[in-house]
């Protein structure tokens, strides 16, 4: 196959390059105008680690979740994705179009280095451009790509490949920078560690390399191969000591599935092998949900496809490695950097996730675009009508590919349409459904939110979070004593989460049982001590039962967490309630930063300008807040009253 586009070899390769680039761009361009979606609320918006570069520290000391407290227990270390959202914030704030903008250029940056290492692994130019093609179009990177949080995989294959291209330099005879090469080997597959667990793999697909891959292995000495790999085990050593030591938890793994035994998990990552081939063969129906199913005897069908499928790829190991023990590798390279995957004790969620087909992909595309080449080889140079035909069928499986891309790009739009798409694959998503009923209730259709819930109960009883929305959804009707009984099982069936808590303690405080409350709320806040709803709830309560000091400290402890509406109010709640014109008024200015529309916080800055004399401002304050709230009478008096008294001033 012949690639000409240009007229030398150099020209023809920046082409090529330039082509795959724009073409990645545009794959994924209409994401920029996607927003926030499931995890990617808690990790910026909610997320106070985020906010400052004093956080810097504790993300790289703690683990990606520990912002929650007790409520998140993860095995997951992830802090340049954490350093990468608190870099967007500083630079974009809240908005959600400069950290898509992030993940489509990480995401080019790796098309470019799959072209790069396709082509100086296997030596050939039309390789690399074929393996790149198949990597850019692929409908199931949608999920690593489109969605904010899928960062981390796109962050470990950048790294992970440019630390194997770097290490492929080494076996090009003397080098005059083989130090500055290892550097460079060493920082990226650092990087990768701290992208994602899944780059501990790589000291040992470089080691495999070194030995029965690289063109060179017959006449390299062992001391020469080892010299060239050792340092990604003196990485992956010093990485695991720092695990241990310095990231807060240690050494212990948390079992997400404790119920799934060490039998159980083979079998399950067996029928996991056959479910992660079927989607990479067949991206279809694809969803942000798949159900955990668990394999408990080897007579399952799931686990005889898995087994199949097992097989089929130790039988093609051997072939390939009669014939070009590169697409051998590229066997190994799937089947180590998805292994990880496919523990269901330590994995969370549903398990099985598109996005983790990311990295392992590479070698995927490896075996296409070998198949491609031997195809094309195969049909000779004279048989023109069927190296047509393979031209016709590849071109309209691109064209294909891309427009289920963009399409499904369009799914992770925001958190309703994504919902949605998942029920249409999944009826029985019961997430999805407590999500729809969250968006309907924020949107005032508290009876639709309601039946919702109660339908994902339906197909869930054990869905926590769908009991904690029902409880609240009672909590707001005045049903108290089904409230009471709804949340307490929430709390029963999901001890460590802090929201049943808060729900309770506010149906305690309807009931005047104000200790139970701040019992429920200080409970709350044990289990997540940055959570700033449970502060402004213990702040609120305090507050109404005139204990200042206390509610101030609640207050001030929820804005320095998350700023928000309610903890400012607090705040200036208590100034006024103290006579502190000059503290009631920063905090007033600082809620109007977060809710410029708020008409009683510009009644309220301008009755504190009022007083103090500035009569221009207080006019301008009463007039934004009538702008909202025309009806006011109080409000319009005391605005006659100003432009009377300024009016006469003037004059």
């Amino acid at each position: 196959m012949n690639l000409s586009f240009g007229r030398t070899a150099q020209s023809r390769s920046r082409n090529l390059l330039g082509g795959l680039l724009l073409l990645s761009l545009a794959l994924y361009a209409n994401t920029l105008f996607n927003g926030f979606v499931l995890d990617d609320h808690y990790q910026i918006e909610r997320n106070p680690y985020v906010r400052s570069f004093q956080s810097v520290p504790r993300l790289f000391t703690t683990s990606l979740w520990s912002f929650q407290g007790k409520e998140s227990a993860s095995n997951f270390h992830r802090p340049l994705l954490s350093l990468g959202f608190l870099l967007g914030y500083q630079a974009f704030g809240a908005s959600p179009y400069g950290f898509h903008l992030m993940n489509v250029l990480l995401n080019v940056a790796v098309v470019g280095l799959v072209w790069a290492f396709s082509r100086r692994l296997f030596g050939k130019e039309e390789f690399g451009f074929l393996a790149a093609l198949v990597f850019a179009l692929h409908p199931i990177h949608t999920e690593p790509v489109a969605w904010i949080d899928g960062l981390p995989d796109v962050e470990l294959t950048l790294f992970y490949l440019l630390s194997f291209l770097l290490f492929l330099r080494l076996g090009e005879g003397a080098l005059r920078h083989a130090a500055r090469i290892h550097a460079g080997i060493l920082a990226s597959f650092a990087l990768a560690l701290l992208s994602k667990e899944t780059a501990m793999t790589l000291p040992l697909l470089v080691t495999a390399y070194e030995h029965f891959v690289r063109e060179d292995r017959a006449e390299t000495g062992w001391r020469r191969k080892l010299g060239r790999y050792a340092g990604f085990w003196v990485m992956a050593g010093i990485f695991l000591l720092y695990r241990a030591f310095v990231v807060a938890g240690g050494p212990t793994v948390v079992v997400q599935r404790p119920d799934v035994t060490w039998p159980d998990a083979i079998l399950t990552g067996i029928a996991l092998t056959a479910r992660y081939t079927g989607k990479i063969f067949w991206p279809v129906a694809l969803s942000s949900y798949y159900p955990f199913q668990k394999s408990a005897s080897l007579a399952e069908p799931r686990v005889l496809a898995g087994l199949g499928i097992l097989l089929s790829g130790t039988f093609l190991f051997f072939i390939f490695w009669k014939k070009d023990r590169r697409y051998s590798f590229a066997l190994l390279w799937i089947l180590l950097t998805l292994a990880p995957a496919l523990n269901a004790r330590w994995m969370a969620g549903s398990v099985f996730a598109e996005r983790y087909w990311y990295l392992p992909s590479v070698g995927f595309s490896w075996l296409v675009a070998g198949g491609i080449l031997w195809l094309w080889r195969l049909t000779g140079s004279r048989k023109h009508l069927r190296r047509w035909t393979i031209a016709v069928a590849g071109t309209a499986l691109a064209l294909l590919a891309a427009r289920a891309t963009i399409q499904r790009n369009r799914d992770w739009r925001n958190d309703r349409t994504l919902a949605e798409k998942t029920l249409e694959v999944f009826p029985e998503a019961s997430g999805a459904q407590v999500n729809l009923g969250k968006l309907s209730w924020a949107e005032g259709k508290h009876e639709e939110a309601e039946r919702l819930w109660r339908e994902a109960l339906r197909q869930n009883p054990q869905d926590a979070v769908a009991l904690w929305n029902l409880g609240m959804a009672m909590l707001e009707k005045k049903d108290y004593p089904a409230a009471i009984e709804i949340l307490q099982k929430g709390i029963v069936l999901a001890p460590r989460y802090s929201l049943p808590h808060i729900y309770l303690g506010r149906v305690y405080a309807a009931l005047g049982r104000n200790a139970d409350a701040q019992q429920e709320f200080q409970r709350a806040l044990a289990l997540s001590p940055l959570n700033m709803e449970a502060h402004n709830a213990l702040g609120r309560l305090y507050l109404d039962a005139g204990r200042l000091a206390e509610a101030e400290a609640e207050f001030r402890a929820s804005v320095g967490s998350i700023p928000t509406i309610e903890g400012w109010r607090g705040i200036a709640e208590i100034s006024m309630l103290r006579n502190s014109p000059r503290e009631a008024e920063e905090a007033l200015r600082r809620l109007l930063e977060l809710d410029s529309l708020d008409a009683q916080a510009h009644f309220q800055l301008g009755a504190i300008c009022l007083a103090s004399g500035r009569l221009r401002e207080a006019e301008k304050e009463y007039e934004a807040g009538l702008w909202m709230d025309p009806g006011n009478k109080e409000a319009l008096a005391v605005l006659q009253r100003i432009r009377s008294g300024s009016g006469a001033a003037n004059r």
